[in-house]
């Protein structure tokens, strides 16, 4: 269908046209009627459209591309959600970017055609890619910087971004920077936000973490190096230390266990961890999981753990490890200790003579 851009826009109901309009954040047009709020709409989002695109990451122009090639052989394209996550296809609608046709059994996109030629001259511009390519290596810094310490507020994430980029007074990179991470929590579940702050997508209770980092403010954030945030923003998590992978050895050398299940105990207790979940509910979901022989392998494991816990980086500490805390003499609650679980213990084994 060789659909202009208005036509397209006019299809939709006043109501549809308004939500597209906040989605852009239009002011000042809210009491046109429908073809005056059309002709508006197209003007306008023509003249933002280059600088909303340069906020995408590499994942969502690369949709864009994939449609603009396959809609010069047919009108809809069909998609999975390998081809682009369901946040980013609602962000796009959102916009007026695309249209979608939901069946019970396919889902296929468009983009105008009135659209679509105005999208490809900017996203070929070499210009415009290697633009992408910044903002991916800025978002991956914005996931290692929640990796570490889980929420942060707007300012927070400017104050870190100048740190290690070194970019102070140059406004117009901070507002990039922030716009950039906005548009990745509408895109992706990596990001949240939630009353000012961004969040790792891992915290459970987003009002409490906040609380709770806010109740420390003699602690320092911790600052690992530019490299190590980056390795956490690719990895959606920071690399293990010495103690942790010890513990994950002791998992694979102790216990029956898959990679995979090794993987899925290793990532999910230092999410309990992170998020300060209480010791108790960590131990009795690990011994419904795991088989002891006897009660001492399970104390040994347990004891393990707890050096686990202890040398982990909290977000309730800002980055840093009970242990690090300890050594420093900071005023903080003691790091938990396993060893007045021993009655527990004694339940979840069964002890062989």
């Amino acid at each position: 269908m060789n659909q202009n851009y208005k036509e397209f826009l006019a299809s939709y109901t006043k109501s549809d046209l308004t939500e597209i309009r906040q989605y852009w954040n239009f002011s000042g047009i809210s009491q046109l009627n429908k073809a005056e709020l059309v002709d508006v709409l197209d003007q306008k989002i023509k003249e933002s459209l280059r600088e909303w695109l340069s906020y995408q990451s590499s994942k969502e122009v690369g949709f864009l591309k994939k449609l603009i090639k396959e809609q010069q052989q047919k009108d809809w394209i069909t998609i999975t959600p390998k081809d682009i996550l369901a946040p980013a296809l609602n962000n796009f609608q959102g916009h007026g970017i695309i249209g979608i046709n939901d069946t019970e059994t396919e889902k296929s996109v468009r983009i105008p055609a009135g659209l679509s030629a105005e999208i490809a001259k900017i996203i070929t511009d070499s210009g415009f890619q290697d633009q992408i390519k910044n903002n991916d290596r800025l978002l991956q810094f914005a996931w290692g910087l929640l990796a570490y310490y889980g929420a942060l507020s707007i300012m927070q994430l400017i104050e870190f971004y100048d740190f290690y980029f070194e970019v102070e007074t140059e406004a117009a990179k901070f507002h990039h920077f922030l716009k950039i991470i906005n548009e990745a929590s509408l895109n992706t579940f990596d990001i949240e936000y939630y009353e000012h702050y961004y969040l790792y997508s891992g915290v459970f209770n987003p009002e409490e973490m906040i609380r709770e980092i806010k109740m420390r403010p003699q602690i320092d954030y911790y600052h690992p190096t530019k490299r190590d945030i980056l390795y956490a923003g690719e990895h959606d998590q920071e690399k293990l230390n010495l103690i942790q992978q010890k513990f994950i050895k002791k998992l694979y050398n102790d216990f029956s266990l898959i990679e995979d299940e090794v993987d899925d105990i290793t990532w999910t207790m230092m999410l309990d961890i992170k998020n300060d979940r209480k010791t108790i509910e960590i131990i009795q979901e690990l011994a419904d999981r795991l088989e002891f022989d006897v009660f001492d392998q399970a104390q040994d494991f347990f004891q393990e753990m707890n050096e686990f816990h202890n040398n982990t980086r909290l977000w309730v500490l800002k980055g840093h490890t009970p242990n690090e805390m300890m050594e420093e003499e900071l005023d903080i609650l003691p790091a938990r200790s396993y060893r007045h679980e021993r009655g527990f213990l004694k339940r979840t084994c069964e002890v062989v003579e």
